[in-house]
Parts: structure tokens; C-alpha cells; sequence
């Protein structure tokens, strides 16, 4: 596989479709980044390249792809393959962007930037030493049909710490105080475990990646009161300097870890452009 320079960050939450929320016009500056394999990811080696936008495979909107995110062998030999073309899959652009030009900008003074997150949401992050922390989320446009989004967590969630290392393991409850989905108001939590379980080769279309590691993530919505209680899983696999190779979402409601039917599938699109 190719060396590269610092391409940019693609977050664990962050789902599927282009990236909608709009680039800024001036072309953004690489961070260098070189891979030194060593088994683990700094904050250093997850670089936010503003602006960037990576090309990846993407499944079509409600199409299923059937996934095998437990792979073959152990230690040094475990082995993810995810290289199977697709005729149906689309090329998307993902990247985050500064968080200036959006409408909900004012609510997360601390922020630094946005990904899309998927049906129309962005999520809101920043990144320190310690960790990439997600904020909340919100709706790329301030009135969509389907009625207004605006989550923001009481306290910033670490989706991702520093280093990501394999075994490691966290678990946190984001409370959500008071807030906006699809028009409605809501009060409750995020319960947002992730587990570090995995690291070898990951294969996608014309390229492997060695060592990558294996990011496993539920979230847990619970309203204060009443139902629905809805959970959802997610697997991504990560590399020094590129972030997010792949990313896989289970259905609603999912009860296997190592789930083999992803709603929604996205993998690295070497040398395509989106």
C-alpha cells in the first residue's frame, strides 16, 4: 500500500451519505503524517485536516450488505476482509469541516468541527491529547421537513481515547438535558460504550491495511421517561494517519457485537475521487 501524507479524519459515528455540510473555498493544508506502525494511535496520528474530503464505497440507502467483522485468525494474523466490489455501492466524500458557517454553531462554543453523521445530522467534535470528544449532534439544516435536531451533551463524550490501543475498553452516559429531535423535544441519555477488540489486516478494494484496529461502539438512547429504548452498533476500523478505513452499522436493536448484516457498510476508495 501506498506511504501517505496526513489525509484527513474520519470519526467512529460519522454514517451515510456525502459530505453535505458545505467546504470551504480555499484548499486545505495537509498535515504531515507518516505511519510508523507501532500497533497504536496517537492524537498526533489522527490528524483534522478542515476541509479535506476522502473518497469512500458506500452501500445505497436502505440496501443491506452481508459482513464479516469478526475475522479469521488471532494476534498478528487476524485478518478482516471487506474487499469484495460491489456493483451497486456509490462513491462519497466524507470530511470534517469548521463549524463557523452552521446554524448551530453558537451552541457549541467549544467545538471544532463537523462530520456528517448520517440522515441528514452532522456530528459535532473536538480533539484533544487526551481524545476525540463528540458533543452532540444536530441537523445540517436548521428547518428540515422532517422537523429540527439539536442535541447537545451536558458534557463532552471521549468516543475515541488516546492512544487506541487494543483491549482497551469505556463506557460513559451523556446526559441530554434538554433537547430537539425531528422537531420534538427530548430529555434523557446517550449510553456510549466503545471497545477496542481487535487488530491485524484489513483488506478493501486494491489495498490492505496492517496493522489497523478494530474500534466497536453502542449507543444506548433512553428517554427519561416511557419507550422507545433504542440501541445501535457500529465497527470501524482505524489507521495511523488515514483514521476511519471502514465503517459498519448494524440494524436498530442489534444484539450481536460482531454483527453480520450491516444496514449500512463503507470502505476506503483507493485512487477514486468523490
Amino acid at each position: 500500500m501506498r506511504t501517505p501524507t496526513a489525509l484527513t479524519l474520519l470519526v467512529a459515528l460519522a454514517a451515510c451519505e456525502d459530505n453535505m455540510t458545505p467546504q470551504p473555498d480555499v484548499p486545505p493544508t495537509l498535515p504531515t503524517c507518516v505511519p510508523n506502525r507501532d500497533g497504536q494511535i496517537t492524537a498526533a496520528e489522527l490528524p483534522i485536516a478542515l476541509g479535506a474530503t476522502v473518497a469512500f464505497y458506500a452501500s445505497p440507502t436502505r440496501t443491506t450488505r452481508t459482513v464479516d467483522l469478526a475475522g479469521t485468525g488471532s494476534s498478528d494474523a487476524h485478518r478482516w476482509d471487506l474487499s469484495a466490489e460491489l456493483p451497486d455501492d456509490v462513491v462519497v466524500g466524507l470530511g470534517p469541516v469548521e463549524l463557523r458557517d452552521q446554524w448551530y454553531a453558537p451552541d457549541f462554543p467549544a467545538s471544532e468541527f463537523a462530520v456528517p453523521a448520517g440522515g441528514g445530522l452532522d456530528g459535532i467534535y473536538h480533539q484533544t491529547d487526551e481524545a476525540l470528544f463528540l458533543d452532540g449532534t444536530a441537523s445540517q439544516d436548521e428547518m428540515p421537513a422532517a422537523g429540527k435536531t439539536l442535541i447537545v451533551y451536558a458534557q463532552p463524550v471521549a468516543v475515541l481515547r488516546f492512544p487506541i490501543v487494543d483491549g482497551d475498553a469505556y463506557a460513559t452516559v451523556a446526559q441530554i438535558p434538554g433537547a430537539t429531535i425531528d422537531g420534538l423535544p427530548f430529555i434523557g441519555t446517550d449510553e456510549i460504550a466503545v471497545d477496542i477488540s481487535g487488530t491485524g489486516r484489513l483488506d478493501v478494494p486494491y489495498v490492505e491495511f496492517s496493522p489497523v484496529l478494530r474500534a466497536r461502539t453502542l449507543v444506548t438512547r433512553k428517554p427519561s421517561t416511557g419507550t422507545p429504548v433504542i440501541t445501535k452498533r457500529s465497527t470501524d476500523f482505524m489507521f495511523e494517519c488515514f483514521g476511519q478505513i471502514a465503517h459498519a452499522e448494524s440494524q436498530t436493536n442489534e444484539a450481536n457485537a460482531d454483527f453480520t448484516t450491516a444496514a449500512f457498510l463503507r470502505r476506503f476508495a483507493l485512487g477514486e475521487t468523490p
